[in-house]
């Protein structure tokens, strides 16, 4: 049988966007799913006759992967090279290894990944596992509760259409992981330096991410699109609950007063600090977005942060996580 218990991927990170590479790495899911769907060409004739088509064609090929997880310091960093920049290796002479994210915006060098995904208990011709190359990060969104850890959603498109695959390729093995969690999370809103004043009254939030990749669907003798490109700047939104402690991000809210906002996740002590993943926002309150509310009687507001160029960190956003790696596989 197909046990959803017995779901597997794996994948690596490819040198060059959409050419297949082994395996490097188990990925991690608490939920996954591959979407393949096959367009039907039908044409449509008039015969003299009730039967509406007499013949049908293959068309044009999408094909999407989600997964939903753990957003671990040890993960985290596969996961923000496909969705977010390109860094192959953590900075730092001790066991703690730094991975700065920051985004680059004149250029795409967001890294793509192969992937295998299926079913492991008896994987074989007949009930095939799928291979996807050129996969890309479309859609990513994070979310911090205090009480759980901290979680991803991801969305991946590919160009290249899935690969039927008898077995999964790679000799890999088991990574020992470090979950980041809500308990130790902190949230700092600033106006001027980011990190500055810690906000303890914010209760959840969420993060989402968008790259807006576009199919490019050329006559190129296939049902695969030649390439995925992003033809419009990146999207996000930060949406957070407050405690109405006070009105000090209404006023900002009205104002449009920058806001600069850090969400720092710590860990377990490694080499001469800790475990990290600290999300950097510059933007603004989207007022249409602005809610006041209460949650088990006790009042709240609800945020949503847009993203506003800062001429002083150069970005609208970076992640930087601190784990114990120090080479991207």
């Amino acid at each position: 049988m197909a046990v959803g218990t017995l779901l597997s991927a794996r994948a690596a990170l490819e040198a060059t966007r959409g050419t297949g590479v082994t395996p490097t790495r188990l990925l991690y899911f608490t939920e996954g799913s591959h979407e393949q769907k096959v367009a039907t060409i039908r044409p449509i004739e008039r015969r003299a006759s009730f039967v509406e088509a007499f013949r049908s064609y293959a068309g044009i090929e999408r094909d999407i992967l989600r997964f939903s997880g753990d957003f671990t310091y040890t993960d985290a960093i596969w996961w923000l090279n496909v969705f977010l920049k390109a860094v192959a290796a953590g900075t730092g002479a001790g066991a703690d290894k730094t991975w700065t994210f920051l985004p680059t915006h004149t250029s795409d060098d967001i890294k793509s990944a192969t992937v295998q995904f299926g079913y492991t208990d008896n994987i074989g011709a007949t009930r095939p596992a799928w291979e996807l190359q050129g996969c890309l990060g479309e859609e990513l969104t994070l979310r911090w509760v205090k009480g759980e850890t901290v979680t991803f959603d991801g969305v991946l498109y590919s160009a290249e259409g899935a690969t039927q695959i008898s077995a999964f390729t790679g000799a890999l093995s088991d990574r020992t992981t470090v979950s980041a969690t809500g308990v130790t999370t902190q949230s700092f809103i600033d106006p001027t330096t980011i990190g500055t004043t810690a906000d303890t009254d914010v209760l959840d939030a969420t993060f989402t991410l968008g790259n807006q990749w576009k199919y490019l669907d050329t006559l190129n003798n296939t049902a695969f699109a030649a390439e995925l490109l992003r033809t419009m700047p990146k999207t996000w939104r930060y949406e957070f609950t407050r405690y109405y402690r006070n009105d000090t991000e209404l006023d900002a809210m009205i104002a449009k007063t920058v806001r600069k906002v850090r969400v720092r996740s710590l860990g377990p002590v490694l080499g001469g600090s800790n475990y990290k993943i600290d999300l950097d926002l510059y933007g603004v309150y989207d007022g249409g977005a602005y809610e006041k509310s209460e949650v088990d009687g006790i009042g709240v507001e609800k945020f949503v942060l847009v993203p506003q160029y800062d001429t002083t960190a150069l970005t609208d956003l970076q992640a930087v996580v601190v784990n114990d790696i120090a080479a991207i596989t």
